[in-house]
């Protein structure tokens, strides 16, 4: 392709005024040292880890060719390990997180996995229990990302190791040490807080790569940005510990966490779970038959092409993901494969690497909760064994209560003539089976449970509406307080500028931090006005207690 000349017309004399630099900056890089201590604490640290039971160790750097340094300088010790980055095509980078999930003692195994960010993306390790930082991005939320990739539900190491390689007396250092340390990124999650994140982001890059700052003046920015995040990250935590019902969806008179420490919830169990899929499987199909192959805890999942065909349809109609998962079940939904090996357990699924794990996430699981969803409200008779409440029928409806606000969920929420009843109805319901001779509610007994519904409803809504309210006027407190440290470090350095060029450069940028100050304040000032509740009757229906 022939380019015009103009558009090289740009005037390098500046070359030759720097020349002397270039040239003493090559003869230094050949002259370096070959002695890396970086490098020799990294083998150290594989050499004790190999030494362990659990010998997993997931390393992360930004740069291929580092990976490619490290790749080299280790191929001399007795571990087997795998390189992952964005070019390692999608099949390898499965294939190798299988091999590297595999028991030490097993011969296909993989020790030791070299990773970028990008190359992990998809890819859990919660049987690993090591991650190294060989170097750190400045951004906070790609460092819980990578923490993240092996901090996740399936660990079985009571703790994991974190491991950072940082060079001291270095801008890389300093930020370690003043910053990131401090707000805690390395000791808990703070991934909640991604607007509070993506500006201490912004500010890192505005501290470090500023021309106008002394190290020292760069070193007490650093600390009075810490000071700041860490006093904003506090009081968004303490806020959101009082709301619980911001989590996902909740189950009334029920912790989540105490779900998440028990590793285990009734409406999301493996048999749950199952249970949704093969009713799914036989709606869709409108076949009876076995879909899940298979007496134990690994079944085969057998579909012809035609309900595979199905399948994708519905697959189609899910908002669309790139992650591996859904490519996976995707290809396979296209290819020419029947069967494909499963499981609902997180044990068997650890234990057979090679076996798809349908948990809440799996794109198979999703399909059948969105079909399952519905606004129509259904009639039930069921009974249950209990000692909880007399012998005898009992009226009960369960609601959807979708919250809106500036964050939004959904809530289920029991109602009964019975108070015992309405408490205990979500336990009673695990348990309960169909009964075929006692009557659903009459229609006066259904208004009768719609019309304590809705005092119950018109309470909820105003503490909702109210909590929203509070926690948008916190949030709009905590960007200003923001906005102003950010205008306040542009300012100082448009007043320190020596160069129009850089000045002006500064003042757009202020302009921007200005423009998206009114955009975020605007809209948490029209999410303070969205806090409702919209509650949907999903089911009425009789309990018999026998």
């Amino acid at each position: 392709m022939r380019v015009a000349d103009k558009d090289f017309d740009s005037n390098f004399d500046f070359v030759d005024n720097i020349q002397a630099d270039i040239t003493n900056l090559l003869n230094a890089a050949k002259e370096l040292d070959t002695h890396d201590p970086k490098l020799n604490a990294f083998v150290t640290l594989i050499q004790d880890k190999q030494n362990r039971e659990n010998n997993k160790i997931l390393l992360f750097s930004t740069f291929r060719h580092t990976l490619a340094y490290l790749a080299k300088n280790i191929s001399h010790l007795n571990v087997r390990y795998g390189v992952i980055h964005g070019g390692v095509a999608d099949d390898e980078r499965y294939n190798l997180r299988q091999r590297f999930a595999l028991p030490k003692d097993n011969p296909d195994a993989i020790d030791l996995i070299l990773s970028s960010e990008v190359g992990c993306e998809g890819l859990d390790f919660q049987f690993c229990d090591l991650l190294v930082n060989y170097d750190l991005p400045w951004n906070p939320m790609r460092i819980e990302q990578r923490i993240g990739r092996i901090d996740r539900y399936g660990q079985k190491s009571e703790t994991v190791a974190i491991v950072n390689f940082i060079t001291p007396n270095t801008v890389d250092g300093d930020i370690y040490e003043r910053c990131l340390w401090r707000i805690g990124v390395f000791q808990h999650a703070i991934g909640g807080n991604e607007e509070i994140l993506g500006e201490i982001t912004q500010k890192l890059h505005d501290i470090a790569q500023s021309f106008d700052l002394t190290s020292e003046e760069k070193s007490k920015r650093l600390q009075q940005l810490a000071d700041n995040s860490i006093r904003q990250i506090q009081e968004e935590e303490r806020l959101e510990a009082r709301e619980a019902d911001l989590f996902g969806l909740n189950i009334p008179n029920q912790s989540w966490k105490k779900e998440i420490e028990a590793a285990e919830n009734h409406w999301l169990s493996p048999l749950t779970l199952q249970n949704c899929v093969v009713n799914y499987l036989t709606q869709l199909t409108g076949d009876s038959h076995a879909h899940l192959l298979g007496e134990k805890s690994l079944k085969t999942l057998r579909r012809s092409q035609d309900a595979r065909k199905l399948l994708l349809d519905d697959f189609k109609k899910l908002p669309r993901s790139s992650d591996q998962l859904s490519r996976f079940w995707e290809k396979w939904l296209k290819g020419n494969q029947p069967t494909l090996s499963v499981t609902f357990e997180q044990d068997c699924a650890a234990e057979n690497p090679e076996t798809v794990h349908l948990y809440v996430n799996h794109p198979l699981i999703r399909q059948a909760a969105y079909k399952f969803k519905t606004n129509q409200s259904a009639c039930a008779v069921l009974e249950v064994s209990s000692d909880l409440l007399k012998k005898g029928s009992y009226p009960f409806a369960i609601y959807r209560w979708t919250k809106q606000g500036i964050n939004v969920n959904e809530v289920l929420v029991p109602v009964a003539m019975s108070s015992l009843l309405e408490t205990h109805l979500f336990d009673l319901l695990q348990t309960a089976e169909n009964n075929s001779v006692a009557n659903t509610p009459s229609a006066t007994m259904c208004e009768e449970l719609d019309s304590q519904h809705h005092h119950q409803w018109i309470q909820a809504q105003k503490l909702h509406i109210d909590k929203n309210k509070q926690y948008v006027d916190y949030k709009i407190q905590s960007l200003t307080v923001s906005h102003k440290a950010r205008c306040q470090i542009i300012e100082d350095q448009i007043n320190r500028a020596t160069n129009d060029k850089i000045r002006l450069m500064k003042q757009s940028e202020l302009n921007r931090a200005k423009l998206d100050f009114d955009h975020h304040l605007s809209e948490l000032t029209q999410a303070a006005q969205s806090g409702d509740i919209h509650a949907t009757a999903i089911l009425f229906g009789t309990m018999v207690i026998i």
